[in-house]
């Protein structure tokens, strides 16, 4: 049942609009709708009149809602986008901004009788924001026990697995099966762990593993393993037991929980940044210095809404720190250990785009192609056919999550495990190596 978190502010409408909340409240979905009244006086744009009346009118199930912007709702006079205020009025872990957003662009959000179909619209105080979401969507995710997974570490409380390149992490549309989940379930039971549409989507990415929302942000940011493009719609994917996730070209180590309690101190660890987390990577070229600190905004990419970049004014916080392992094919490439202080989408990639040394394999993000072939090729070190032949055996960005540390939700022990990365990394490493 959905419930607002702030004590549902009382409505100033016109006579018109007070007999129009009556014929809703006396629709049969409104028969067990809670209300409750807060004894403010606040007035509707456009209203002349100033009555009062009950308000922020919320409808089990969380279909329908009917919301007064207030002036606590606009912090330090700012206008909050109309999809975050939406998700944040409405208390239910479905209610996810992305949810939100998908209702709106779909028509089904009006603001001051007025149907609104962009999320980013600002409101401010006075604006009556009303609409209806879509219906959850609570599939469930199919076991399938023939997929077999390399399991790292097992207790009672959670799974260690090191997922191949290749793999979705969880179901989602188009990837209804053969994913980390439908192996998991094959496995294991989760039956407590079905998480509800968009528990976690808004926080959750690809390959930042988890998009947190504390800490620095400088605006707005926020699947197919190469497209940033499914972070919206993740609101309907099923993903019992899982707290992070890996991009599909992205192989490495992740932890799944097995039950409930488990599943909320990892979502916790993390939120607040205490998971420690290593990446190893195959860099285009080898960076300016052997160690280093990239503090860049990372958010979609304004000519390419596909994918993400570093957008100064417009995207969220993220720090990288990186440190050159080895030197590779006589200074045209090398291998570069990762540490994220925070989780954004697809952030190593961007981020080592951003230094101008993207991830051999990684098309998306300038590690493929033409000018990756001619990066390889400098000073002779290879042959521009050498050169192209040798990427071609790779079909995947060279990334693999090596180290994941976390504390154990039920004893408090600090765990760290790894592993080494898989056969057509190391292989691609060696070829490199050997010039």
């Amino acid at each position: 049942m959905h419930v607002t978190r702030r004590f549902c502010v009382e409505l100033a409408v016109m006579r018109a609009g007070l007999s129009a909340l009556a014929r809703r409240a006396r629709a049969p979905y409104a028969s067990n709708a809670i209300r409750t009244t807060n004894r403010r006086s606040v007035v509707a744009n456009g209203a002349k009149k100033r009555e009062k009346s009950t308000a922020n009118e919320v409808i089990p199930g969380g279909a329908k809602f009917h919301l007064l912007v207030s002036r606590d709702d606009c912090v330090d006079d700012t206008s909050p986008r109309l999809d975050a205020y939406v998700a944040s009025s409405v208390v239910d872990a479905s209610a996810s901004r992305a949810r939100v957003a998908r209702a709106i662009k779909a028509s089904m959000v009006k603001v001051n009788g007025k149907t609104e179909r962009k999320p980013a619209r600002g409101v401010k105080p006075g604006d009556i924001v009303e609409g209806e979401l879509e219906g959850e969507r609570r599939s469930e995710a199919i076991p399938e026990p023939s997929i077999e997974l390399d399991i790292v570490y097992e207790d009672e409380s959670v799974l260690v697995v090191c997922k191949p390149a290749g793999m979705v992490t969880h179901p989602s549309a188009g990837h209804a099966r053969g994913t980390l989940v439908n192996a998991v379930l094959g496995h294991c039971d989760l039956p407590e762990l079905v998480v509800p549409t968009g528990r976690v989507s808004n926080r959750m990415n690809e390959d930042g593993d988890f998009d947190d929302d504390d800490g620095p942000s400088t605006s707005e940011s926020d699947s197919d393993a190469e497209s940033a493009s499914d972070s919206d719609d993740d609101a309907g994917s099923i993903r019992p037991g899982i707290v992070h996730r890996l991009d599909r070209g992205t192989s490495g180590v992740m932890v799944v929980a097995k039950d409930a309690s488990a599943h909320n101190s990892l979502c916790n660890q993390f939120a607040s940044r205490t998971v420690r987390r290593r990446y190893v990577a195959i860099l285009s070229g080898v960076p300016k210095t052997s160690k280093g600190r990239i503090e860049a905004p990372v958010g979609r990419d304004p000519k390419d809404r596909l994918r993400m970049a570093v957008t100064p004014g417009s995207g969220r916080y993220a720090a990288s720190n990186y440190e050159v392992i080895a030197t590779l094919a006589s200074g045209n490439a090398s291998l570069v250990e990762w540490r994220l202080e925070t989780g954004r989408t697809h952030q190593i990639r961007v981020h080592a785009k951003h230094i101008g040394h993207p991830i051999l394999g990684d098309e998306v993000y300038g590690g493929g192609g033409g000018a990756a072939v001619d990066a390889l090729a400098r000073r002779g070190v290879f042959d521009l056919k050498a050169a192209k032949a040798l990427l071609s055996r790779i079909d995947r960005p060279m990334l693999h999550a090596r180290t994941l540390g976390f504390t154990h939700p039920r004893t408090g022990e600090a765990m760290d495990f790894s592993r080494d990365p898989p056969e057509d990394f190391d292989a691609f490493a060696s070829a490199l190596a050997e010039r």
